[in-house]
């Protein structure tokens, strides 16, 4: 949509009952029903300007992290909780997490471990993201009353789960990174769409019946940003 000082993308989907604003890096994302008119989208951008302007800058001011090394001694996060690297040379490339420490081996004629390292972190964490939210899957379906088809991991960019109407289930894997709360919060959140498959005032409620806290497990999803620099 042209016509602003920022970028803005509309996504229009039926799942959604009113309109949306949420900022992914310089864009600025609105996400709106169907049958949403242009013009009422532009009122919409237009109003909230000063609000996306704010955002913006806070982005900007923001220090940019340094880019990850990936040598001994540099935080790790699993589950919300930091552990350090630890690197090792050995004859076979593993990641393994071993008293405290997530422990990378690499050969040592290895003319890349920085790279290796890399892979085999991704690789460990999308492993352990399908056995423990499948594990959570599984126990939370009983407790809000649902079967899902399957459950999948998935490299989603501006998304942390998906549900489709046949009840397949896909998450993100660095959902991984965040507490344990903040987890299970993005598992109920799925699941709910199961017994509605929108973004209703009865959506919530079925949400809040487990989750009472949902709001503010909404607003740490939008404010920390889980492995960018991996």
């Amino acid at each position: 949509m042209d016509g602003f000082p920022f970028q803005v993308e509309v996504v229009r989907t039926d799942r959604k009952k009113s309109a949306s604003i949420r900022l992914l890096g310089d864009l600025v994302k609105v996400s709106v029903p169907m049958t949403l008119s242009d013009g009422r989208i532009r009122e919409l951008v237009t109003k909230r300007t000063p609000w996306i302007k704010s955002k913006l800058r806070e982005q900007s001011n923001r220090p940019i992290p340094a880019p990850r090394e990936y040598i001994s001694g540099e935080t790790v996060t699993y589950f919300g909780k930091n552990y350090r690297l630890k690197v090792l040379i050995g004859d076979q490339p593993s990641m393994k997490l071993r008293r405290g420490y997530v422990e990378a081996t690499v050969s040592k004629t290895d003319i890349d471990p920085k790279n290796t390292i890399r892979s085999l972190l991704q690789d460990w964490y999308r492993s352990h993201a399908q056995k423990r939210l499948g594990e959570k899957t599984l126990r939370l379906a009983k407790v809000v009353g649902v079967n899902p088809s399957s459950v999948t991991i998935k490299n989603y960019k501006s998304r942390w789960g998906s549900c489709s109407l046949k009840g397949d289930i896909s998450y993100n894997w660095r959902i991984i990174l965040a507490p344990h709360s903040i987890v299970d919060y993005v598992v109920v959140h799925e699941l709910c769409h199961m017994l509605e498959h929108n973004h209703s005032s009865k959506y919530w409620k079925h949400v809040e019946s487990h989750v009472p806290n949902w709001r503010e497990c909404k607003e740490w999803l939008k404010h920390n940003e889980l492995a960018n620099d991996l």
